[in-house]
């Protein structure tokens, strides 16, 4: 009997020992739990906007990026006037936890390109680096196209259109002008290639007559080093040259443009696109052939600069000639003037 109540005393105690220990491991559980939820809720604190100290593929942007996490590895993030040649781009990106914050990476379908954007928020700071694939047809080599004309004659394909309202004037203009700007090129160039990556790298490379090699504009020795300041992208039949604001800061303080020319008159030029100043040049796609030219807008303004350069020339021929332009910049009311590429 006695060694029964033993028996039942020690399984209290044995019970009793054993929802103790139960007890304290769930206290430990529920703490680490704890613990490690107010980890995991420090994805909560990147959700929001930045519009200071971001910076794109090394370059300071004035767009405003949008972080909106959903947990602790995926999160929203739309760039807001950081891409060019896009006002915002929505990307689903994963979220990775660092030591000093969280990284991102994703990518999505824009209007003009794919994009692929990776990066960091640490310390309240966001740096991005973005890849873009455009999707413009336009992306490739482009080649002057060189037709027949007169005695055998090889020309460069120039487009060239006027309205001035005046009949007369139109027919003399549209007929004479294209075939004159062709001959003046083919005279000077045998070859002229522009590249369009589909990456957003640009280049311009042309072969004077009688020379052994091309020259490119960007010259290779300096693409690699301002390849990320220059860029392109088409939409709407529109294609647009873009550069860094970021570079033409640079430019005004080499003192190498010409002496009647400053800074303000280059800007004049050109639009503004997000972080970028762009030249819009129109674009027709026709019977295999692509024309890229410059409508009334830009060509008067052009003009407006070139006046000074050319105005001192002393020549009655070349003086009757800019008399005729400078009355057509003024009286017109459409032109387009341009080249004629193939691929």
């Amino acid at each position: 009997m006695f060694n029964h109540y033993l028996k039942i005393c020690f399984m209290k105690k044995s019970l009793i020992y054993l929802f103790s220990l139960l007890c304290m491991l769930t206290l430990v559980t529920s703490c680490s739990d704890d613990e490690k939820g107010g980890t995991d809720d420090a994805w909560k604190e990147i959700s929001k906007e930045y519009t200071s100290g971001i910076t794109a593929n090394g370059l300071s942007t004035s767009g405003t990026v949008n972080v909106n996490a959903a947990s602790a590895d995926k999160a929203t993030i739309i760039l807001n006037n950081v891409v060019a040649g896009e006002s915002s781009v929505s990307v689903d990106a994963t979220l990775t936890k660092t030591d000093a914050g969280y990284a991102f990476e994703g990518e999505s379908t824009a209007t003009t390109c794919n994009v692929k954007v990776s990066g960091t928020i640490e310390n309240g700071k966001l740096t991005a680096a973005i890849s873009r694939t455009l999707t413009s047809a336009l992306a490739g080599t482009l080649n002057l196209n060189y037709v027949p004309y007169m005695n055998d004659m090889q020309i460069a394909q120039a487009h060239a259109r006027f309205n001035t309202g005046d009949a007369q004037m139109d027919a003399m203009l549209n007929g004479m002008a294209a075939p004159v700007v062709g001959q003046l090129i083919a005279k000077e160039v045998e070859s002229v290639t522009v590249n369009l990556g589909e990456e957003g790298t640009f280049s311009i490379s042309f072969k004077k007559v009688g020379a052994s090699e091309e020259t490119v504009m960007p010259p290779a020795k300096l693409q690699e080093m301002i390849k990320s300041y220059l860029t392109w992208y088409e939409k709407e039949n529109v294609l647009y040259l873009a550069v860094h604001k970021d570079a033409l800061t640079i430019l005004s303080g080499l003192n190498i443009l010409p002496e009647n020319i400053d800074m303000e008159t280059i800007l004049g030029l050109l639009t503004v696109e997000g972080d970028y100043y762009t030249i819009p040049l129109q674009v027709k796609e026709e019977d295999g052939l692509t024309t890229i030219y410059l409508n009334k807008d830009i060509l008067v303004k052009a003009w407006e600069v070139a006046k000074p350069l050319v105005g001192n020339i002393q020549d009655e021929t070349i003086q009757s000639i800019l008399a005729m332009v400078d009355q057509v910049m003024a009286s017109a009311k459409e032109i387009e003037v341009g080249l004629v590429f193939k691929k």
